[in-house]
């Protein structure tokens, strides 16, 4: 018998990397859908959701012009099972207005079990990407970069993206929990914001049964602002990137993943 404990803990925080956010659109657009589930049989389950949001030159403009901010957003749900009883409560939020610290633009959570019947099994995949872009900006209204120089008031441009990402392959039984939370408009006060976490324990003493798999992954890219005359406010000055991964097959007790990202100008 192979019983495999795993309990890991990642928390990245960006206090260098500068995401500048776009704010919201004046138009709000707010919507959740629910679901609660209870049923032996097949099931094919599936939530997407793709989010572009800029400040400045509109989306069909191939380059970034001065002070321009674009966040590029993806979530992806899906569940597969061929038999076997599910019982899944699933939440997921969005809301398009300007957040702030605490608040997400993305908010999903979901809680399950599942148990085989006659040799089926169930299949899952949820990935929570976001990409933040921007070109330097000369307002004075936001707080100043921790580079910067004192008698400058340039902020410089970055590209950041941040994953996270679990599957779940041939699970025979399991109890499984997770949330993911995104902020990607808010301004440039607000840092933005990737939290996702997963739990897979045993249901009533008895050990999941099958694979799974995570990964978190981010790449930085941040210029400095230090003299106009320097012309350095579009050259990378810092990167920084980093990839975590998570794997297990057979009888799992305990496999728990967190991952944190917050970036901003003040975070």
């Amino acid at each position: 018998m192979r019983v495999i404990c795993i309990l890991i803990v990642l928390l990245l925080i960006g206090g260098v990397s500068a995401d500048r956010l776009p704010s919201g659109m004046p138009e709000s657009q707010i919507f959740s859908i629910g679901t609660t589930l209870s049923a032996t049989g097949i099931t094919d389950q599936s939530t997407k959701m793709d989010w572009i949001v800029s400040s400045g030159t509109p989306l069909e403009s191939n380059k970034l012009n001065s002070s321009d901010l674009i966040s590029l957003v993806r979530y992806s749900d899906s569940l597969m099972g061929n038999g076997g009883t599910i019982i899944e409560v699933k939440n997921f939020e969005f809301n398009s207005n300007s957040q702030g610290r605490s608040a997400y633009n993305i908010d999903s959570e979901k809680i399950l079990t599942y148990n085989s019947h006659d040799g089926s099994h169930l299949l899952g995949a949820e990935i929570l990407m976001m990409d933040n872009m921007g070109n330097c900006t000369s307002d004075t209204s936001p707080p100043r970069c921790v580079f910067a120089d004192h008698n400058e008031i340039l902020m410089p441009s970055f590209c950041n993206i941040v994953q996270a990402k679990s599957d779940l392959i041939n699970i025979n039984q399991a109890k499984i929990s997770d949330k993911g939370e995104i902020r990607s408009a808010g301004g440039f006060s607000t840092p933005a914001a990737l939290n996702y976490r997963i739990a897979v324990t045993a249901d009533k003493n008895v050990p999941a049964q099958g694979t799974v798999r995570t990964e978190f992954a981010g790449s930085i890219m941040e210029a400095r602002d230090t003299n106009q005359s320097d012309n350095t406010w579009n050259k990378t000055a810092a990167t920084n990137s980093w990839k975590d991964r998570t794997g297990t097959t057979g009888e799992i007790r305990n496999l728990q993943k967190r991952f944190g990202y917050v970036s901003g100008m003040r975070v």
